[in-house]
């Protein structure tokens, strides 16, 4: 059985694969990327290497030539995933598990009308499939752990709403059980236990075995306060954004059940400690 890993360089596609080579030691793995470079790895670890690129038809079609089950890890822009659908039908793919979003019916950031976009296109090709509908990463939070490790702070401004979360990869260990097994259902709502961001303090404070000065701050405080003890500006804007979502609420988020996800795993995602516990650690 050949089975295709696209976005294999990521952090998402590379513990897809290793999730894979204990799960189906038997399969071929192929693993998708844009660039020989990209690949080295990969190769290094008995992975073959395919060169495509989504915006790219012809090389999704060359990259997908004797593929039998493809796990199709998106991308957050419009329209140029139809090439990977085509390329799988041109193909004769025979069964696709697609990392969508988990309630795709709620606004959240655009990336909703991609996964509904690709989702149709799916369900057109006639080709059997799984969506997997994730939820967000644990690692959006990590500039909250990494300040609170630094500081003994956790200071937050989304106090309303919650936001579901589990470990990328938890996430990745999902998707290569669901084309390990090539048989499951059309949709998957893969999403962790909905938390509030004072849980998530709480949470924090357990994983650092510390007490810490959990307070609320306004929203226009809240990056400043992080870069000022060097916590990237970047990461420091994405937990900003991820609040703000939150406190928005209408988002479909307090809706998250973890009940297929641990269903597809086999045993219970990491307590909220732990996890916090591993990102800090990592």
């Amino acid at each position: 059985m050949n089975i295709m890993i696209t976005g294999a360089s990521g952090e998402y596609g590379n513990y897809a694969i290793d999730y894979l080579k204990k799960f189906v030691p038997e399969a071929n793995l192929f693993g998708l990327v844009r660039s020989e470079a990209k690949g080295k790895a990969l190769k290094d670890k008995g992975v073959n290497v395919r060169i495509g690129d989504y915006t790219d038809a012809n090389s999704m079609i060359d990259a997908l030539k004797g593929i039998d089950r493809l796990l199709f890890v998106s991308v957050s822009m419009l329209n140029i995933q139809q090439n990977v659908v085509q390329a799988a039908q041109v193909n004769h793919v025979k069964y696709i598990a697609y990392t969508s979003i988990s309630h795709p019916e709620y606004s959240k950031f655009g990336l909703d009308e991609i996964h509904k976009q690709t989702e149709n296109w799916i369900k057109e090709s006639g080709i059997p499939h799984t969506f997997l509908r994730n939820g967000w990463y644990t690692e959006l939070n990590q500039a909250l752990f990494d300040y609170a490790a630094e500081t003994k702070r956790f200071p937050y401004f989304a106090t309303e709403g919650k936001l579901s979360f589990a470990l990328k990869r938890e996430y990745a260990e999902a998707g290569a059980r669901v084309i390990a097994n090539g048989n499951y259902d059309e949709v998957l709502d893969l999403a962790g236990e909905p938390r509030t961001y004072q849980q998530l303090a709480l949470a924090t404070q357990e994983a650092l075995n510390t007490k810490l000065d959990i307070k609320e701050v306004s929203a226009s405080k809240f990056v400043p306060m992080m870069e000022s003890t060097g916590i990237s500006g970047r990461w420091a804007s994405v937990s900003q954004v991820y609040q703000e979502y939150t406190f928005k609420g209408n988002n479909g988020e307090e809706m998250g059940n973890p009940s297929d996800f641990e269903r597809v795993l086999g045993h219970p995602l990491t307590d909220l400690p732990s996890a916090i516990k591993e990102l800090i650690n990592k």
